[in-house]
């Protein structure tokens, strides 16, 4: 599976990495067919999530848990998953409800 990981934040990309160490992963700005994008939604505007998913890949947003804002607006754009950051280093747990 190849997933894309749309972050700026150097700590965060290396614990999201490190869970995803079994995985192809591009840290990038632009969706290049991936099976899988994760998108920092407080680096990248929510309606990016609109045009990845008509491309055809599955979509988890993040951000910081008091982000509720931005939670609804991921989701209402039609993320597959919206997590807080405390969650997202943690995502390949999720990748199996994701990718039944």
């Amino acid at each position: 599976m190849k997933i894309l990981l749309m972050d700026k934040n150097l700590l965060l990309i290396s614990k999201i990495k490190s869970s995803l160490r079994d995985y192809e992963v591009r840290i990038g700005n632009e969706y290049q067919g991936e099976d899988l994008v994760l998108i920092n939604l407080e680096q990248f505007p929510p309606d990016m999530i609109k045009k990845i998913k008509e491309a055809g890949a599955k979509v988890i947003a993040y951000c910081g848990h008091k982000r509720s804002d931005l939670m609804k607006v991921a989701k209402e754009s039609g993320a597959d998953m919206v997590l807080p950051n405390s969650q997202i280093v943690h995502v390949s747990d999720f990748l199996k409800v994701l990718f039944k």
